[in-house]
């Protein structure tokens, strides 16, 4: 009996006292387990936002690597063709005397000319397929018009030649941003403020210096106005002369006018320099149909060429330009014969 009474209170008791410590613990090491997971969900959200940022940073480097790329083998280009080109009759007999007057010397003047070129043809080229990204089938005034375009050499957005269609774009955007490029205020029967040749060419050079860094964030800020009256007003005729050439009525978007103000820019730029120099820099132009001449044009698509006798130009899509005693070839597209 003693026995019998005194075990079922030891067990009692024994039960009391150990079994509360064991859920205190387990409630500890349940609460330091959701703190861990909850710690490591947080470091994995943050590394794969970390990931994520450092592929879409290396993304954008790769564009501007396959950008800058793309642009040094088009200056070497350029600086390979003026130098290896056939000399060009110089028709006037106006004397070198005022290069001294300008800050830097003329074969300054003519590399940095030659980058300017390259940078304005990959502009033109940029701003053509950011118009032609955003053709959408409910901009049907834009379609039409660009279809319209390209109806007489056989072409429309559908085709399947989206290189050729590029080229095209770019000739007709290259026509209306290089229309009277031959005058010294760049517009048709202008008339230049400085009637003195020296410094007209100085107050040109000057504005090309201080224009040359002017970036797309400065503009959004201030305007182009701020910058240069005589820019600004240059955009605006360009602009317009955009919009009634390709039909491109809808506002534009941020990116379509970042990469117009690029190309408006160069070619800016590159008249302010042209008409820098003492006998101005001219530019070089052929008409559809005229015999290809290489010493004075460069045919794109010159790989697929299989003729017979002379090749005549189809459209030229970029300009050319006279530099001094040297020619800077325009670059065009041809019409091809097979060979039988």
């Amino acid at each position: 009996m003693v026995l019998s009474w005194l075990f079922p209170r030891l067990k009692k008791k024994n039960k009391n006292e150990n079994s509360p410590a064991r859920p205190k613990t387990d409630e500890i090491y349940v609460e330091t387990l959701k703190k861990q997971l909850i710690e490591a969900n947080e470091n994995r959200d943050a590394a794969l936002t970390e990931v994520a940022e450092m592929k879409s940073s290396l993304g954008e480097l790769n564009q501007k690597l396959e950008y800058l790329e793309t642009y040094c083998e088009e200056l070497k280009k350029a600086l390979r063709q003026v130098k290896n080109s056939q000399p060009v009759e110089n028709l006037t007999n106006l004397p070198k005397n005022a290069e001294n007057s300008m800050p830097v010397s003329e074969e300054v003047m003519v590399e940095g000319f030659l980058q300017i070129v390259s940078e304005a043809r990959l502009s033109v080229k940029q701003f053509c397929k950011t118009l032609i990204g955003q053709v959408d089938e409910n901009n049907h005034n834009l379609v039409d018009n660009l279809n319209f375009l390209l109806k007489p050499y056989k072409l429309s957005l559908n085709s399947k030649y989206s290189k050729a269609v590029l080229y095209h774009l770019e000739a007709f955007i290259n026509q209306s941003l290089y229309q009277d490029f031959e005058n010294r205020v760049f517009q048709k029967n202008g008339v230049p403020k400085l009637l003195d040749p020296q410094q007209d060419r100085q107050a040109r050079f000057q504005l090309f210096v201080a224009l040359r860094n002017l970036s797309w964030n400065e503009v959004l800020k201030k305007g182009t106005k701020c910058y240069s009256d005589e820019f600004s007003k240059f955009c605006d005729q360009k602009m317009s002369g955009i919009i009634a050439t390709v039909g491109c009525t809808r506002p534009w978007s941020e990116q379509l006018l970042q990469s117009f103000f690029v190309a408006a820019k160069c070619i800016w730029l590159l008249h302010l320099l042209a008409f820098s120099f003492d006998r101005p820099l001219g530019i070089l132009r052929v008409d559809e149909n005229v015999v290809f001449e290489a010493n004075y044009m460069e045919d794109i698509f010159a790989d697929r060429q299989r003729t017979e006798g002379h090749s005549r130009v189809k459209i030229m899509v970029m300009p050319g330009f006279y530099v001094l005693d040297r020619v800077l070839k325009c670059k065009v597209l041809c019409r091809y014969k097979s060979v039988s």
